[in-house]
């Protein structure tokens, strides 16, 4: 399940680029959960097979032929903000918290000072104002460096922001993108999923988790290539943020039939046990927690790279492949 982007999402282009960031790192793990559900390339020898080879393959051999890119580890040991600014005394707390706690890994041969201050405006800086309802907040940073120690970098990073107008939320509702096709879940339901109410200050990590939750709501309910569309209204005179989420439900997949590779007919059974039936809707969820209600009787090394979905008409084939390396003679 993806969202989709609008130019009608924000008004300004800032805020804009705000939410497509932050939008685009929450949903990085829901991302994960379908890399495994493409079929292999024709040819392609399976993962687990790979592993088994004495010799390298081609696709091994290029990725080893890769260089590593030199790095370096960037410390922040002191945050300056501009008390003409008027940043919240917490917000400020928690900006300099998170970035004293992180190490920044940048490659050496990048113009990574800038790089770094653009990544610290943006989420950092810009998520703790617009999490205290300053959705329009701009700001910029400057990184400094201190001292030197070979790969370790110690910088002074330098803040302004204009915080600008404190909104709160408006009208929140859900609904479907296709005016003649209504949801098949509730409406207000789904609007329960979204733990921001009205009247609230506006907060983007509620709205983020909110998205998350509808998220997995349409995967346990086998809409795999649902997709959200967060629409926000701004209205300075109100100081209201009000959200609009269409949803474009598609094909409700069911569970075609479910194949595993390198184990017995016992052993399949009790692994069958923890999946949904051929025939029931397909829930996304049951595919992570197999993993690790089985974890005692599947092979150490077994993942969701194992896992190859296929989607075939409105029905899903699962292959898992538990195959071991074979054992060499004496």
């Amino acid at each position: 399940m993806r969202p989709r982007g609008d130019s009608s999402l924000l008004e300004d282009s800032e805020t804009r680029a705000y939410i497509s960031c932050v939008l685009a790192r929450r949903l990085l793990l829901l991302a994960s959960l379908f890399m495994a559900w493409t079929p292999c390339a024709f040819g392609q020898l399976p993962k687990r097979l790979e592993k088994c080879l004495s010799y390298p393959t081609l696709a091994q051999e290029i990725r080893e032929k890769q260089p590593e890119p030199k790095r370096v580890r960037v410390h922040v040991v002191r945050l300056d903000f501009d008390s003409d600014d008027g940043i919240p005394v917490d917000a400020q707390q928690e900006i300099s918290d998170g970035l004293r706690r992180r190490v920044f890994e940048p490659e050496s041969d990048s113009p990574y000072l800038k790089d770094l201050a653009d990544e610290i405006v943006e989420v950092p800086v810009r998520g703790a104002l617009r999490d205290r309802g300053y959705f329009k907040a701009s700001a910029t940073a400057k990184l400094t460096a201190l001292q030197s120690d070979g790969e370790d970098i110690s910088v002074v990073v330098t803040i302004n922001a204009t915080p600008g107008l404190q909104y709160r939320a408006g009208e929140i509702r859900i609904e479907s993108a296709d005016p003649d096709r209504p949801l098949t879940m509730s409406p207000e339901a789904l609007r329960a999923l979204i733990p921001l109410q009205k009247g609230d200050l506006f907060n983007v990590e509620r709205v983020r988790t909110g998205l998350g939750n509808l998220t997995k709501a349409y995967l346990r309910e086998g809409y795999v290539d649902a997709t959200l569309e967060p629409d926000t209204a701004v209205d300075d005179a109100l100081r209201t943020v009000g959200l609009v989420v269409k949803v474009d439900e598609q094909v409700q997949y069911r569970v075609g039939s479910i194949e595993f590779l390198g184990v017995d007919s016992m052993t399949r059974e009790r692994l069958l046990e923890s999946l949904p039936k051929p025939g029931e809707i397909f829930d996304a969820a049951k595919l992570d927690e197999f993993f690790k209600v089985n974890r005692a009787i599947l092979p150490s090394d077994a993942s969701r790279d194992d896992v190859v979905v296929e989607r075939q008409n409105k029905t899903l084939r699962i292959v898992i492949d538990l195959r071991v390396c074979p054992q060499p003679s004496n």
